[in-house]
């Protein structure tokens, strides 16, 4: 098969060009989504893109491998075990995705309140749409809660949890548990998508402990306009 010609090979010097060359294609941008929040296995990886399948992933991480988006890493386990992460220059896709996310969220094909959502597509999406959200009443102070998710299509892949501490000089929300959250919400990653973007009650979600900060942070989203 021909090597596939660049933008660059047919004499289109722009940047933005150059992008698309680099993550133009179907599945490069969301191989990157869900690298956003820390390195993952290729089976992790495999599990999280859906549809994708593994010789399309290989080839996709090799492709963004040869561009420096992605590097392989070794982690300091019993297992050795070799994942994917993004590098210093791809993490700088977390500014191109909150751009393209809050464009994209204007367009009228945009699938609302249909379509389903990863656990770490959902909470890159809120990352991504923080600073166009706004946290009504400070007076009850900061939200710091755990977010625990699962995606009912794919049980096995199992519960990824998430910390979250905003006040009103910080938002932080990463990979990982908290010893003291004001409160836990858990359930499947689309119906927590469904709470903070589409404005569906925060009944759909389990909750334990302070159940009005975990309303807030579902109202401060559905503010954005």
């Amino acid at each position: 098969m021909p090597k596939k010609q660049t933008y660059a090979d047919l004499g289109d010097a722009c940047a933005t060009a150059h992008a698309m060359d680099v993550i133009g294609d179907r599945w490069s941008m969301v191989i990157a989504r869900e690298l956003l929040l820390g390195p993952r296995r290729f089976a992790d990886l495999a599990s999280a893109v859906v549809g994708i399948t593994p010789a399309v992933l290989t080839s996709r991480l090799r492709a963004l491998q040869d561009t420096g988006v992605v590097e392989q890493a070794q982690l300091d386990d019993l297992g050795q075990t070799r994942v994917y992460r993004l590098t210093e220059w791809g993490q700088g896709l977390e500014d191109v995705m909150r751009s393209l996310g809050r464009w994209a969220q204007r367009s009228p094909g945009f699938p609302v309140p249909e379509g389903s959502m990863t656990p770490d597509g959902v909470i890159v999406a809120m990352r991504t749409m923080a600073p166009y959200a706004t946290m009504a009443g400070w007076d009850d102070g900061p939200v710091r809660i755990v977010i625990e998710l699962h995606d009912e299509r794919r049980p096995a892949a199992g519960v990824r949890r998430y910390r979250l501490h905003w006040d009103e000089d910080r938002f932080e929300l990463t990979v990982g548990a908290d010893d003291a959250p004001a409160a836990t919400v858990s359930g499947d990653s689309s119906a927590w998508a469904d709470v903070v973007f589409a404005g569906r009650p925060v009944d759909s979600m389990a909750v334990e402990g302070d159940r009005r900060a975990v309303e807030r942070v579902a109202a401060a989203y559905g503010a954005i306009a």
